[in-house]
């Protein structure tokens, strides 16, 4: 028999929520950004009319920010023990990929 443990904690859970309000603020200054949907660490990011998503994502990839696409959005899913500095590394390099 199969028996599944859940080894996540509230306070894990929280964290996890923290850290994304952390990362769609830090996403949301950015200028050319347009909208943030998406719940916990899961977003997805809508550019400004006129910016080539694929390109950015191309981008993203070459400098180390694995990110994916959904539709016409940039999607994120970084694993749930990132850390602040990571998220501020990671959303440096995407503002830079989509200011390029």
């Amino acid at each position: 028999a199969l028996v599944v443990v859940n080894t996540m904690s509230d306070e894990f859970l929280n964290e996890v929520s923290k850290k994304g309000e952390y990362l769609k603020n830090k996403l949301e200054s950015i200028f050319e950004v347009k909208g943030i949907s998406g719940k916990g660490l899961m977003i997805g990011i809508s550019l400004q009319d006129g910016i080539d998503t694929k390109a950015v994502i191309d981008d993203c990839l070459k400098n180390g920010v694995v990110v994916l696409s959904a539709k016409e959005k940039i999607r994120l899913l970084p694993p749930l023990v990132i850390t602040y500095e990571e998220i501020d590394s990671a959303v440096e390099i995407i503002a830079k990929c989509i200011k390029e």
